[in-house]
């Protein structure tokens, strides 16, 4: 396994601003709101947007318990770091899909890790296989790094063709079923590059940033793992639901690091 040397991001508030502005001046894919049917009788709906010409595609995980409420133009009412944050990712030329819960569940707790969870996740793989043909990655964040880790886990050559785990649980809540700590997959069956993406000051006390050597020898079967560390934006609000755990402030600078590592990632 390689492990990449982790690399800081400090973005200043005026940084973030003129990369808005320049965003601004690029005309924005509209959002599609689309249904799959993933399993007999269950249909998952989900956001579509499509980069004008995509160098890869994405499944967005957003955290918390799954339910972002898509609605009919495309808005939902989650808007955190990943579901708020697609037109971030279009930019840089990565299509994303944006998943909701699939009609026959309310919330993902208790779900993530599932095997049906997985085959709900294939489809949205496989969606966008067929819309360009370019790699698909798994990006979760928060609770959504399982849903991202188990597709990559459980699903083997039908699942993604590369992982990105942001602001990952790595540490049991103290109300059982509400933190998904990513260790519920078999982590050492991931077999594709892995990127980790991680603030310095996530005060949220279930993905502690100490946690991350433990979690890069975990994926130890991925061919290549590499950790990108956040520093700097705005630390305001619940420290489980935003502030430097959703990446306040920096939305934009993380999602364009991400991209670049995924544009620059080999395969195997």
């Amino acid at each position: 396994m390689l492990i990449a040397c982790s690399r800081t991001l400090l973005r200043m508030a005026l940084l973030s601003g003129a990369l808005v502005g320049s965003l601004g001046a690029t005309a924005q894919p509209q959002p599609e709101v689309r249904e799959l049917t993933t399993r007999p009788g269950v249909t998952l709906r989900f956001v579509y947007l499509r980069a004008a010409n995509p160098v890869a595609s994405a499944v967005l995980f957003q955290g918390g318990p799954g339910n972002i409420g898509i609605f009919p133009n495309g808005s939902m009412r989650d808007g955190g770091f990943l579901a708020g944050g697609g037109q971030n990712f279009v930019a840089h030329g990565i299509s994303v899909v944006i998943p909701d819960v699939p009609s026959d569940r309310r919330h993902l707790d208790g779900y993530r890790a599932s095997e049906a969870h997985a085959q709900d996740n294939a489809a949205l793989i496989e969606f966008l296989r067929q819309q360009a043909p370019v790699p698909v990655w798994a990006v979760g964040t928060s609770n959504g790094s399982l849903s991202a880790a188990a597709a990559a886990a459980r699903l083997q050559g039908k699942g993604p063709d590369g992982l990105v785990l942001t602001s990952t649980v790595t540490r049991e809540g103290r109300t059982r079923g509400l933190a998904h700590v990513v260790s519920e997959v078999p982590l050492q069956d991931v077999k594709v590059p892995v990127l980790l993406v991680h603030h310095k000051d996530d005060a949220c006390y279930v993905t502690p940033y100490d946690a991350m050597p433990g979690l890069t020898a975990a994926l130890s079967a991925a061919p290549r793992v590499a950790l990108i560390t956040a520093q700097g934006g705005s630390n305001n609000g619940n420290p489980c639901h935003a502030g430097h755990h959703q990446f306040q402030g920096i939305e934009a600078a993380v999602a364009r690091d991400i991209a670049d590592w995924i544009r620059a990632a080999p395969l195997k």
